[in-house]
Formats: structure tokens, sequence, C-alpha cells
């Protein structure tokens, strides 16, 4: 009971889109809009179908379309921008993959899906899943594993996992000639969670990433003290450590459950890029099926050590106009609030709702040369909203 307790009490702070077990038959359906101050704009249907095949097994499909807009420019041209993909993050911004196109007018699509087997009983459970994407110049495939295993009379879980990621980048036309590649990442974790009462736990995960090739990206070319314009250039390999530390408290409001869910990242790579972040998350069901939830992430990171804020000679080894290698510190702050339709709905009408907007302001003034498109005294911002309906199955 105590750890059947703590761990419904876990689905529910991370996971408060539903307040049922994890691991029900269901159809969930998610649409995304994200729009940024580059003028990035992405609109993003996304489905998720889970469903029992025999004992102990199920089978997971997710499948995800983005139409982008605004996502690269030409050179010397206002038009596009860099969608942030912050390095010490652990769940994704906006889920757009680095996108880009050829005309400012013409939206470029991407289509994603995984496929995941998930076998569970008495408290181990062990996963698989194969991910593929791809755009008009950029394909992915990632195939990873996942296990978790219950013991001291299931109040201690050991967890682990491993990604492999294989990006190819192949750029428009004359593009190709400066820049794409491919770059592949190996991704290891290991977590250990302890149960201290019904209503509290904590956790700590250790996640090694190695990378190795890179991919360059010709439209966010490097400027020179000449005003000329160069090739971004990165090292073949980088060594990454990250170490993540949580703890959750939950209460009773009468007999409705809230909880807070503290969360620290310390992120440093072989770049000599490193990173903090700390995530605060408020959840609280305010009626019987209606949970609120508030989050506030803030982030900062010292940038990788050939990224110069000064412009670059044009003899450096190594050099990027990419944002996301500089320094910067941003805030994130979000609203979601999630309930249940009434049980007298029918059986093939949806049975769940969630409604989500996060806002994230970065200190990072408009600055051309970085393809921050906009006025220099003011900083980047970007918002995405969600609206999301789930079918029991």
């Amino acid at each position: 009971m105590l750890k059947r307790t703590i761990a419904t009490l876990s689905i529910f702070v991370v996971f408060p889109v539903s307040v049922r077990a994890s691991g029900d038959d269901a159809l969930e359906t998610k649409f995304e809009a994200f729009h940024d101050r580059n003028d990035v704009t992405a609109l993003s249907p996304i489905f998720e179908l889970r469903k029992t095949i025999a004992k102990s097994l199920s089978v997971m499909w997710e499948g995800q379309m983005d139409a982008v807009t605004g996502a690269s420019r030409e050179w010397g041209l206002r038009g596009s921008g860099q969608l942030d993909a912050n390095t010490g993050a652990s769940v994704k911004l906006d889920g757009v993959s680095g996108a880009s196109q050829k005309e400012e007018s013409e939206p470029e699509f991407r289509w994603g899906s995984r496929l995941g087997l998930t076998w569970s009983r008495n408290g181990r459970v062990f996963s698989g899943s194969v991910y593929a994407s791809t755009e008009n110049d950029y394909k992915s495939f990632s195939p990873s594993i996942s296990g978790s295993w219950d013991f001291a009379e299931r109040n201690t879980t050991l967890s682990w996992a491993g990604s492999w990621f294989f990006d190819k980048m192949t750029p428009y036309g004359e593009w190709g000639r400066l820049g794409g590649g491919e770059k592949r990442v190996q991704s290891y974790s290991v977590g250990l969670t302890q149960t201290f009462t019904p209503l509290m736990l904590a956790g700590v995960t250790v996640n090694g990433i190695r990378t190795t090739g890179y991919i360059g990206h010709p439209y966010n070319p490097v400027t020179t003290r000449d005003s000329g314009m160069i090739a971004e250039a990165l090292p073949e390999a980088k060594d990454a450590l990250a170490v993540s530390v949580q703890a959750v408290q939950g209460w009773m409001v009468g007999e409705k459950l809230g909880s807070v869910n503290i969360e620290y990242r310390n992120y440093r790579d072989s770049w000599d890029l490193r990173s903090n972040t700390l995530t605060l998350q408020l959840s609280q069901h305010v009626l019987a099926a209606t949970v609120l939830r508030i989050q506030g992430r803030y982030y900062t990171q010292v940038g990788a050590i050939f990224a110069q804020t000064d412009l670059y000679q044009g003899s450096e080894v190594y050099r990027t106009a990419d944002i996301r290698f500089h320094r910067f510190d941003s805030f994130l702050a979000g609203l979601k609030v999630a309930s249940e339709f009434p049980d007298s709905w029918g059986t093939w009408l949806p049975r769940r709702w969630d409604l989500s907007y996060d806002h994230m302001i970065r200190n990072t003034p408009g600055n051309t040369r970085l393809y921050q498109l906009y006025a220099p005294d003011e900083w980047y911002q970007q918002g995405t909203a969600r609206a999301g309906l789930g079918w029991d199955i």
C-alpha cells in the first residue's frame, strides 16, 4: 500500500494530464502551438496509443507532425530564427528538431513516430522503443531501452536507460557543400528512488552522454570581423555528464491530493559548457478529477570554450553562431489544468482533457550575428500552448 500510494503521487506530479494509472489502454491526442520572438511558428498534432496485448505486455505508438514557418533565413536577410533547445534541459521545449526551409513563405513539415513495447510484472519493468523522424533536409533514428526494479518491500526503485541517436542532415542544393553531416549520440543513465513516507520520496539520476560527429548548419554561418561569413566548425566529439536530484512531498487537503516537486540538475561537458537547472512544480486537486499545476524553471549556462562573444577572425579551429553554445540564463513559467468529462458521456467520446501554456524568457538581446532577429534592446521569448483529449479504449 505504501508503494502504491507514492507511485500514484509520482505519476500525479510528473504527469498530471491524467488521474488514472499509467499503462491503461488509451488514446491520447494533443495539439501544440509554438511561437517565438524570431517569428518562428510551429504547429504540431500529436497522437499516442497504448494497448495491452498480453498479460504483463503492452504496446505504445506515438505519431507527431510539425508544420514550421520562419525556421531559417538566407544569408543577410531577415525572416527566420533559431529554435531554443537548452542543452541542460531534461525534457524537449518545443518538439521541433532544428527545422529549416528554403523559402520564408513555405512551411516545412516534419513527421516523427515512435513504437514501443513494455513488459511489467511484480515491480519489474522493461521497455524498448524505436523512434524515427524525417523532414526535408534532416533525418533521425533512435532506438532505446529502459528498465526498473522495485525492492526493499517495493519502497526502493532502481532504474536504468540507454538511448542511441543517429542523425543526418543534408542541406538543400548548394548549401550541401557548406554544412550538414552525421551525428551519433549515446546516452546512458541510472537512477535510484527511495520512498520515505506515503507522501514523500526522493531520487537521484546520473546521465552520461557521448557525442561523435557534428551537423554543420550552413543556414547559420559565422560572421567574421571583416563582415565575411564562414561555415560553423565544431569539435568531432563531446563527452557530457549530468546529475539530477529530485524530491517530492505530498499533502492532503481533505481528500484532495497536492504535492510539490523540486528538481536540481547539473550538467557539464568536454566543450567546457556547464549548466544548472532548478525546477519547481506545485500540483493540487481542486475537484475530485481536476488537477491544477503551476511550474517554474530557472536555467543558467556557461558557454562552450570556443563560443566567442566578439566577432571571429576566421582562422579559429572551432567557431559557432548557435546561441545554444553561448552563455545565457532563462526562466520558464507554466500553468496546466487537467480534468475528466462526466461518466455519463458515451463510450466513443473523450474521457479526459487538459490545457497548458508555458512561457520562457531568455536574456539574449537581439543580435543578427547570433540569429536573434529582433531589437537589440529586447530579450528572447517563446510561448507554447497545448490542448489535449484522451480516450479509454
